[in-house]
């Protein structure tokens, strides 16, 4: 991967007694050494190297360090979150939360009426949603090719994952919680419901829809985890839902009983649902949390516009998850790098108000290893186009031109299966 990373926004740096690394290199390497230590993993074996992520306007971003775990090549994580806190003592259990960031960003809905299609998302905004002109024919997911987008994070999560479950000592229980975007995508639809451009039926239809979608992943998740994992599989609980599925619950009955329901009704129903929801939708607590972002501006994890509205319910389930789920041991988000430092950023804000401030929480963000762009010399491979059946594999020349045909499953296999 070193070869052609600095063409995808990374640069690859190695200590040395000589060069000792620095800066974020060298706090993304102790950060990763404190989780090692703190949860006794064995088998994972932190290296002085670290992949430096490089900004847009070139300067350094985060960095993911290095390690190794039996094998000869080095994989890359970052890690995020209060570390002393949530590793301070040793877990009777363990929840890995996975992968609603990493889904969002690699698999995205949209609306199509009979002469346009819009992303799903902005159909949340008033200006959008008041250019629309017909109403909205069917809503669905966008081209195929962003299905490699979709396997690729299968693949990188469930390593994950099994890497870190297989290295976790005798002892701690580990929960699961396979966080598929499924009710964010039912929301963007409720002003488009309101105005009468999406019927009922509509927003039924597409319910079920990513209802199965969401079956079907974890179907698939639970298949490969199973494959890497072999007897080690008996200790992982698997949850069956996150904090959205609430919304989603009130949501659907709502629109079945032909209601429209609003963002603010939805609130008022949530802090009736259990003591987390209330605590984390209670006005003072959401004014106090936002004031500190607003505060931290450019270094805040999340935009505080982003806690308003429908946006702002997806991001207090992502808190009420990691203060159910750090109550009695860590939470770990296993996901991509930044949506997992947003996540953990505010649940952490959130849990220094909250009354026990026992909740602990950390973050894994793998970093994946197809990143090509386009096609051509952009990275190690070129960007997937196609039926989702073959990858081109470029030389570390860069050169496409003599690149090799690959079948997908058999790539993302060598790359990502746990040996």
């Amino acid at each position: 991967m070193a070869a052609d990373a600095n063409r995808a926004g990374l640069r690859r740096e190695v200590g040395g007694p000589r060069r000792p690394l620095r800066g974020a290199s060298l706090e993304a390497c102790l950060r990763l050494e404190t989780m090692v230590n703190g949860l006794d993993l064995r088998g994972v074996f932190p290296q002085q190297e670290a992949m430096v992520s490089i900004t847009a306007i070139g300067s350094d971003g985060p960095a993911y360090a290095g390690y190794r775990n039996g094998e000869e090549e080095v994989d890359h994580w970052r890690i995020e979150g209060d570390l002393d806190h949530a590793f301070g003592t040793a877990p009777e259990v363990i929840t890995l939360l996975v992968g609603a960031g990493r889904m969002r960003d690699r698999r995205r809905p949209f609306a199509w009426t009979s002469e346009t299609r819009v992303p799903l998302e902005s159909l949340a905004y008033p200006r959008i949603l008041a250019h629309l002109e017909q109403r909205i024919d069917s809503v669905g997911f966008g081209p195929k090719g962003s299905r490699l987008g979709t396997r690729e994070s299968l693949w990188l999560l469930v390593g994950s994952v099994a890497k870190l479950v297989q290295a976790l000592p005798d002892g701690p229980r580990v929960r699961l919680l396979l966080r598929v975007p499924t009710e964010e995508h039912w929301l963007p639809l409720l002003p488009a419901l309101h105005r009468d451009y999406a019927s009922p039926e509509l927003c039924t239809n597409w319910f079920g829809r990513t209802r199965r979608d969401r079956r079907l992943f974890k179907e698939w998740f639970s298949k490969l985890l199973g494959e890497m994992l072999g007897e080690h599989l008996h200790r992982v609980e698997v949850l069956a839902y996150d904090a959205l599925h609430d919304v989603g619950s009130l949501l659907e009955a709502a629109v079945a009983r032909g209601e429209k329901p609003t963002a603010a009704g939805l609130l008022a129903e949530l802090r009736g649902t259990d003591e987390l929801w209330k605590f984390v939708l209670r006005p003072r607590i959401w004014e106090g949390v936002r004031n500190e972002l607003d505060t931290a501006q450019r270094f805040a994890p999340v935009d505080p516009s982003r806690l308003e509205g429908l946006a702002g319910l997806v991001h207090a389930a992502d808190v009420v998850d990691l203060l159910k789920y750090g109550s009695d041991g860590p939470a770990i988000v296993v996901d991509d790098a930044d949506a997992a430092r947003r996540m953990i950023g505010l649940a952490e804000r959130f849990a220094r108000r909250h009354p026990d401030g026992r909740s602990r929480m950390a973050a894994v963000g793998p970093l994946g290893k197809i990143l090509g762009g386009a096609p051509g010399p952009y990275g190690p491979f070129a960007q997937f186009q196609g039926d989702a059946q073959r990858m081109m594999v470029v030389p570390e020349s860069g050169d496409s031109t003599y690149g090799e045909w690959v079948p997908t499953g058999d790539l993302l296999r060598e790359l990502y299966f746990l040996r």
